[in-house]
Formats: C-alpha cells, sequence, structure tokens
C-alpha cells in the first residue's frame, strides 16, 4: 500500500562521481524532510542510495533525484530493490565511501570555470576575489587531479590542502553549492602561484649528464606568500612581462601552455624560433565570447561554433578568422582560420582581464615531446624557450591537451553567403550547407568519458558474457598517439599523447597507461596494434605480452592493418552495422607492404550472415593473429620484404586478387575487403620526399608520362638534387595515399613546394581553393553542378572484394598541369582538384553501396578533416539517399585510431 513505509536501494552507475551527486541527492532528500530517510555514499561503480519511507515519497524522491541531476552527471543505469526496513534512523545523510574491486565508475573529465564562480572571483566582497583556484561542485578540475577511486579528496592530489575552518563549513553543508566538492579551497589553505625567472634556473639544470639540482623554493613555492596581495603582485609581473614580448610557461590544469602576447610579431616570431615549430598554426586563448567574436566568424547568436567554445570543454574551435584583426602574421601564416579557446580556469582568465589582448597559448613542450606537466619537468625541459614561469603547487596526477575542433564552413555555406551579399546575383538553389565540426583532437573537457560501444547479439550468449568480460587495450599508432582501454562494452580513450618518436614520449605512454589501468583496476587481457613491425607501440605490445607470459598471465595479441582500424574507429563511434567506408590519409602500412591511404572498404560488424562477403576469423585467438596464422595459402602474397631484407607482419583480411571470397560463419565478424584505392607512386628519398613535396610532384608526374617542362617544378628537376631524384624514382617505397596527392598537387601548383609541418601542403592546397572559392562563387557552383568537371573521371567498372580496383586518377592529374602550364588560377586549380578527387571518391563508394546493399557511407583517416573534400563528397552521398558518416566524438586522423583497434578487439571477443 502507498501510505506503507517501505526501504529501496538504488545504484546508480554513469558519471556520478565527481559532479556534486551525493550533495544533490542530499539536497533532494532535504525536500522531503520528515517523511524520509536513508543516506547516499559511493564506492569504485556507482552512487548508491537507499530511503525509507512511503512509497510515494520514495517514487517522488528518485524521479527527482534523476530529472535533476547535477549538469556534468550522465546516469548509465539506475537499479532499484527492496530491503529491510531500519527501525530508528535519524535523518538522510551522506556516509563515508565504501572500497572495493571489480567494475569501477566512470570519471568525470575537466570543465571550465562555471558562472557562479567567476561570479566569486569578480565579487570584491567574496573571500575568493581574485582567488586563481576557485572551484564547486560544477566546474573544476576532475579527471587531471584523480589518482584512485572512489573520488574522494584522500584519493585526489587535494589531499595535499586540508580545508580551512570556512571552507570545511562549506564542504558540510547540503545547502552550499561545495557542498562535498572535492577540489575546493581558498587563498587560506589551497593551492597558490608564484612566478621564476629563467634566470634564477642554475646552469647544468635539465642536461642529463649534470648533477646540478633545482633549488626546492622553486618547485614547491615555499618561498611564495599565498595572500590574495601576494598573489595579485604575483599575476601584475606575469601580465606585464607577457605585454613587453617575454614568452611565459603558464601551468594550467592539465599542463603548461607558452603564452605570449598575439599581437606581437617579434615575441610570436620568438616563441617560434625557440620552439623550433617553424609554420605550424598557434592556438589563441581570449578572456570572453566577445573577445572571440573579434577575431573569427562564429556564426549567429547559439551557433554550433558559439556553443562549442562556451561548452563546459571549453575546447579550441578553428574558425574562419576576420580581416583586419591585429593578430601577428606569424600566428597562422597563410590561413584562412584561426584557433581560439576562451580561459577556462580562474587562473587563466585573472591573467587574460589583466593582459587586457588576446595571447598565443600553445602547449607547454619540446617539439615532437610529450606536454610538460610537473613543476621540476618544466623548469629544465622549457627553460631555454621561456624567459619566466608561472607555477602553482596543485599536483597533476593526469596530463591533459587542450581539446581542438574544427567549425569550418563547407564549401555550400560559402557559397550561399557570396551570393546572398550581392543582391544583384541570383540566388543559388540546393546550396544551404553549414558548420562542419570536426573533432582534430578529443583531450581536455571531453576525456575520460567513454564512447559506448554498439551491442551485438550473439547467438552464443556465454560467448557474449565471456566477451563482455575481457579487457581490450588498443595501442594506437605513431603520430597523434592515444590508446583505448574497453571494458564492460565501454571504450575509454587516453587523452592526447601525441608522436611516439622520442624516448619522452614513449615514457610518457607508459606512464598514461599504467595510470588508466589502475583507475579502472583492470589489466588488458587483448592487445590490439597496427600492423607495422616498426612503430613504437608495436614494440610496446610485444613487450607488453612478454611480460604478461613472465607473469603467468596470457595475453592474446592482434595485429589490424591501419586504415581498417580508421573505418572501425567511425563504425564504433556512430553505431553503424555495415557502411562502406573511405579512408583517407597520407600514411600506413598496408597488406602489400606498401603505403596506403586511399582505401574503400566493405565494413561490416555484425556477426555473418550466408550473403555476406569477406574472409571470416578465427573464433579463439592464438598469441598473434597474424594472416599466415589462420591463412597459410595467403601467407606469400600477406608478406614482403621490407627495406632491410626483413619479414614484415601484415594485418588481418587482406584479399588475394585471385581469392575466393568465403561466406561468414554465424557469430563472426568479417575482415573488411579493400575495394578500391589510388594508383601507387614513388616517393624519392622517404620521409624526405614528404618534407619536400615537390620531389613527390616529380614523381607523380614521372609515374604518369607527364611532361614538366613549362612547370615551375623543371626548375628544381634541372639541378644537381632534382636529377638525383629522378634517378630514385625506380628504387623508392611506393604510396597509394591521398594526403601524398594532395602533396603532389601543391608541389605542382607551387602553392607549397617545402613543408614546414605536417599537412603543411594540403592544408596550403584547401587554402587556396577556398580563397578561390569565397571570390568566384557563381564559377564554383558551375564547377560542382556541371558534368564537364566530372567528365574527366571515367566511368569505375564495378567494385569488388575478390580483386581490388584502382582508381582513374591520371586525367585528374594531367588536367591539372595543364592548367598550371595555361597560367591559370593556381586556387581555381586546387578548387577544381578537390572537386574531382571528391567526385571520383565518392562515384567509386555509391558503385560500392549499390553493388553490396548498403545504406551508409562514411569518410575517415587525417585527409577527413579537410573540410572542403569532406563536404562535397557529402553532399554526393547524400544527394544519393545514403546517409553520410563522419566522425563526431573522436578525431578521424590518427588520433581516432586506438578506438577502431579496440573496437576489433571488441567484436572478434563477442
Amino acid at each position: 500500500m502507498e501510505g506503507e513505509i517501505e526501504r529501496r536501494r538504488w545504484i546508480l552507475t554513469g558519471i556520478v562521481q565527481g559532479v556534486g551527486f551525493r550533495p544533490h541527492v542530499a539536497r533532494v532528500a532535504s525536500h522531503y524532510s520528515g517523511e524520509l530517510t536513508g543516506f547516499c555514499g559511493n564506492d569504485t561503480l556507482s552512487v548508491f542510495i537507499e530511503g525509507q519511507g512511503p512509497r510515494i515519497v520514495l517514487d517522488a524522491f528518485i524521479k527527482e533525484v534523476v530529472e535533476t541531476a547535477p549538469p556534468l552527471s550522465s546516469i548509465l543505469t539506475c537499479q532499484d530493490s527492496l530491503v529491510d526496513v531500519v527501525d530508528t534512523e535519524p535523518g538522510f545523510r551522506i556516509v563515508a565511501s565504501e572500497g572495493g574491486s571489480g567494475a569501477r565508475t566512470l570519471i568525470p573529465p575537466d570543465v571550465s570555470i562555471c558562472p557562479d564562480c567567476l561570479a566569486d572571483i569578480r565579487d570584491p566582497r567574496n573571500r575568493r576575489f581574485g582567488y586563481a583556484f576557485t572551484t564547486c561542485t560544477n566546474c573544476g578540475p576532475r579527471m587531471s587531479i584523480i589518482e584512485d577511486l572512489p573520488y574522494d579528496r584522500p584519493n585526489t592530489t587535494m589531499r595535499e590542502f586540508p580545508l580551512c575552518e570556512v571552507c570545511s563549513r562549506e564542504y558540510r553543508d547540503p545547502d552550499d553549492r561545495r557542498f562535498h566538492a572535492q577540489p575546493i579551497s581558498c587563498f587560506d589553505c589551497g593551492p597558490h602561484i608564484w612566478m621564476v625567472e629563467t634566470e634564477e634556473i642554475p646552469d647544468g639544470v635539465g642536461d642529463p649528464f649534470s648533477s646540478v639540482a633545482l633549488p626546492v623554493d622553486l618547485v614547491d613555492g615555499s618561498r611564495g606568500g599565498r595572500s590574495r596581495e601576494n598573489q595579485d603582485a604575483v599575476l601584475d609581473a606575469v601580465a606585464a612581462r607577457i605585454l613587453s614580448g617575454e614568452v611565459v610557461a603558464v601551468k594550467g590544469i592539465g599542463g603548461f601552455h607558452l603564452l605570449v602576447d598575439a599581437t606581437n610579431e617579434s615575441a610570436v616570431a620568438r616563441l617560434r624560433k625557440r620552439k623550433h615549430r617553424d609554420g605550424k598554426p598557434l592556438a589563441l586563448m581570449v578572456k570572453d565570447l566577445d573577445a572571440a567574436r573579434e577575431l573569427v566568424e562564429l556564426g549567429e547568436e547559439g551557433s554550433p561554433a558559439e556553443s562549442l567554445l562556451i561548452s563546459p570543454a571549453h575546447p579550441i574551435v578553428l574558425a574562419e578568422r576576420r580581416s583586419g584583426r591585429p593578430i601577428a602574421p606569424s600566428v597562422a601564416p597563410g590561413l584562412n582560420t584561426l584557433g581560439i579557446m576562451l580561459a577556462y580556469t580562474p587562473l587563466h582568465l585573472l591573467l587574460l582581464e589583466r593582459i587586457g589582448r588576446p595571447v598565443v597559448a600553445t602547449s607547454g613542450n619540446l617539439s615532437s615531446e610529450p606536454l610538460c606537466f610537473d613543476n621540476a619537468e618544466a623548469l629544465a625541459r622549457l627553460g631555454k624557450i621561456v624567459d619566466a614561469f608561472l607555477l602553482h603547487n596543485r599536483t597533476i596526477a593526469v596530463p591533459v591537451e587542450d581539446s581542438v575542433v574544427m567549425a569550418a564552413k563547407t564549401a555550400f555555406s560559402r557559397v550561399r553567403k557570396k551570393l546572398t551579399s550581392e543582391s544583384d546575383t541570383p540566388q543559388v538553389e540546393d546550396m544551404t550547407g553549414g558548420l562542419t565540426l570536426l573533432p582534430a583532437r578529443r583531450s581536455r573537457g571531453y576525456v575520460p568519458v567513454p564512447v559506448a560501444l554498439p551491442a551485438r547479439v550473439n547467438p552464443d550468449s556465454s560467448a557474449r558474457a565471456d566477451g563482455d568480460n575481457l579487457v581490450i587495450l588498443g595501442v594506437g599508432g605513431e603520430l597523434k598517439n592515444t590508446f583505448t582501454l574497453v571494458r564492460g562494452g565501454m571504450a575509454f580513450t587516453s587523452a592526447h599523447i601525441g608522436d611516439m618518436g622520442s624516448l619522452a614520449s614513449q615514457q610518457a605512454y607508459e606512464r598514461a597507461i599504467k595510470q588508466l589501468t589502475k583507475i579502472h583496476d583492470e589489466n588488458p587481457s587483448v592487445v590490439v596494434r597496427d600492423s607495422h613491425p616498426n612503430y613504437a607501440t608495436t614494440a610496446w605490445a610485444e613487450r607488453y605480452v612478454g611480460a604478461a607470459r613472465e607473469e603467468g598471465r596470457e595475453v592474446q595479441q592482434i595485429a589490424l592493418q591501419h586504415h581498417r582500424a580508421h573505418a572501425y574507429s567511425l563504425l564504433a563511434e556512430t553505431g553503424v552495422e555495415r557502411a562502406i567506408v573511405i579512408a583517407v590519409d597520407g600514411t600506413g602500412y598496408g597488406d602489400d607492404g606498401k603505403i596506403w591511404g586511399s582505401e574503400i572498404f566493405l565494413v561490416e560488424t555484425e556477426p555473418a550472415a550466408p550473403r555476406r562477403l569477406g574472409q571470416t576469423l578465427p573464433a579463439t585467438f592464438p598469441s598473434v593473429i597474424t594472416p599466415e596464422k589462420f591463412d597459410p595459402q595467403a601467407s606469400l602474397d600477406r608478406s614482403a620484404a621490407s627495406e632491410d631484407g626483413s619479414t614484415l607482419l601484415h594485418s588481418l583480411g587482406s584479399l588475394r586478387k585471385d581469392e575466393t571470397v568465403s561466406a561468414g560463419v554465424a557469430g563472426q565478424i568479417q575482415t573488411a575487403p579493400r575495394l578500391a584505392h589510388l594508383p601507387y607512386f614513388p616517393l624519392p628519398g622517404g620521409d624526405l620526399a614528404v618534407k619536400e613535396p615537390w620531389r613527390q610532384a616529380a614523381a607523380l608526374l614521372t609515374t604518369f608520362g607527364i611532361e614538366t617542362t613549362g612547370l615551375p617544378l623543371q626548375d628544381r628537376l634541372n639541378t644537381t638534387v632534382g636529377k638525383a631524384v629522378l634517378s630514385q624514382i625506380p628504387q623508392s617505397p611506393e604510396t597509394c595515399a591521398l594526403g601524398r596527392y594532395f602533396d603532389a598537387a601543391a608541389a605542382i601548383l607551387e602553392i607549397c613546394p617545402i613543408s614546414t609541418y605536417e599537412a603543411a601542403a594540403p592544408v596550403a592546397l584547401q587554402t587556396a581553393a577556398e580563397h578561390w572559392l569565397a571570390e568566384n562563387p557563381a564559377e564554383s557552383v558551375a564547377m560542382l553542378r556541371a558534368p564537364a568537371y566530372m567528365a574527366v573521371t571515367p566511368e569505375i567498372s564495378a567494385l569488388s572484394a575478390v580483386e581490388t580496383r584502382v582508381l582513374p586518377v591520371q586525367n585528374i592529374v594531367s588536367e591539372l598541369t595543364q592548367g598550371m602550364k595555361q597560367g591559370k588560377n593556381p586556387g581555381e586549380l586546387a578548387f577544381r582538384f578537390h572537386v574531382q578527387i571528391a567526385n571520383l571518391l565518392a562515384s567509386a563508394a555509391i558503385k560500392a553501396v549499390n553493388k553490396y546493399e548498403c545504406a551508409a557511407v562514411g569518410i575517415t583517416g587525417g585527409s577527413a578533416l579537410n573540410s572542403l573534400l569532406t563536404s562535397i563528397i557529402g553532399r554526393q552521398i547524400e544527394e544519393s539517399g545514403l546517409t553520410w558518416l563522419t566522425h563526431q566524438r573522436v578525431p578521424a586522423n590518427d588520433g581516432g585510431l586506438s578506438l577502431g583497434q579496440a573496437y576489433y578487439g571488441y567484436l572478434l571477443s563477442q
């Protein structure tokens, strides 16, 4: 009966710790004071609640708990059960957290300062006025300070700061928004800031052969005062140094930034020179949304780009720059976009308000090394780059880079904007594209929120249960590295680590994996790696498996081809079970030992049906799965010799041209057959050709038999170096990567013959195309629609999983070259090249859809971040009545690779 007293227990899982959930429950319980008793608490998996009272009260109570949950929380499950009634109970309370082993709760990400805390630091009457570490249950550090679960202050780096009496009262007050907020502090009891001048660092610090140590007071701030006056003085001094043109390293929430005045060209140039970062664009930080709108186009109020900027994540947003703004030219040389973020911590905001102008805020690291996050490490490693340091003594447990999201205008939105601004030009129909939002780096504000993997129905329910119990690790790639841990159907992708070429990066990688496995209290039983034999992550996977065996643990290892991992990453986040996937980027080790990067795959994740095509996979894992393990007949075709003669391991699922496609076995997923790709061409000089795209242009034109006379390129080929390059072509490694085609096109057009950073040539080619597009909207529309510009793409024959097709691209390159010889605008030629390549890939994908009865086409890989290319392909796919898939949660580039690897291992485990 409704009036009877009963007691119920609820267990809520999801992001329910570190977001003020227990205080929220207690506040809701106070609404039913006199009718409800009980308690709530944390354990390592959940928030648990027990409530006692009339059933109608209990129903209303839990309904209010769920429907008014804290803004940063996310409830995945809510289990409800009856328990025994308690005779006497004093009311409703928060109880001590419980430890435990096994499954763990979800950890919230670090989030930007909330409006209430912003008001606190700006209110002279508030005791936190000007306090750089102001936070509450709705904002501030979470992931970066957590060392273990459950999420309580003793398990965070804030345990070093016992609460003062006033903060303790706030912490215990259910009506205070700081009730049980673990990171809270104030001037009297919390972290503080201090400044170190580079001249104070003793000579020899940072030299691995030196025994010179840092003075303790530089590292721990013991010489600095924590009063408001002292802290204000530090901020004033740092702001003055930045305004004078100096470079300052500032410790933030997840690591260090290097800050300079973004309006001071000499200061920005000095930073570039010291950091050895020649042309790669630098991110900007501004104090608020109005300041951002002064610099970039964000669209109408409430637009996607604006919403991203002010979201709790506060990512860097790449948006179209406004002309005539006083930003130093070397911030983003030659580009029509700027990367911009709002100050997201009280410390940054207090500093930016003093500076009064935008600052460059780039990662605090040496080139090709991981982010610095420790005071001693930063003083030792960054002393040659900066003039001063702004430090604090809140320890960072997990370093976290800034996230980056592209908010690019599509070709069609640019056309509409231009046409509607000219009253005498007719409106163009069906050109109503908008902003394309593409994540380029997923880190602060998003990590460690997991991707829920699509549920699969397995006819063997026991196999499904065993599969869900497996812990799977995708180790990622060599560039833009992340790794992903899968447990219980959830994929936890790490924060951005970076390029794995340095020892420091590999050490950071090892440390990050240990931290994540400790937090989850799990060790992987399956490791999925790239098929490239020489990646640092390949070596790590092999060492890990070997060490596990020595400990008596059996760990299976899977090698998955690079671009297939990209394709599975796209399906993991979209939940689509079957699609044609275009995988385009600049590099990736292929089944044939060549460099791939322009693949069209048929990708399936559901259990096989008799009509499905593709090779089946083994039901159980050997220690290392390579094609040779389960298909001995294919070993000759699937292995090749590397340049030093060693045998190379290859990924799962390649198909020989003469191989019969077998029907799948029920319950097993299919590999992703390679249906088509662009033609191979040589890379004379290997990696040097990537840095000097003119070498690629020479090789591409030579391969296609296109004469170079009349091109600017010919002058280079007439030199001694140029002649040597031509002689190297027959012996050079081969690639079909789309990124390399864009490199070559940029060099043919003399837009970017030499690259100063990764992907500089494709970015320059896209920028030139978009400049021409903006100035020539009518011609652009004609080119997009006119059959004459598609006629250069010959009819593509039916695609087959048995025989991979080479897509016809020679005429496209020939027309590009001929246009350059005729003196046509390089921007027009760059736009036309984008259109023709997009048409070619879209046409091939549509033919594959028709053959294999798919309903979706997607794009992945680093070249998918080319919003011009992606929007043109997407338009054709959608006009064909198909679903168009792009990455929205993880990057299309190698930052999302580990998700695809882990998802593949997860599928095999089911």
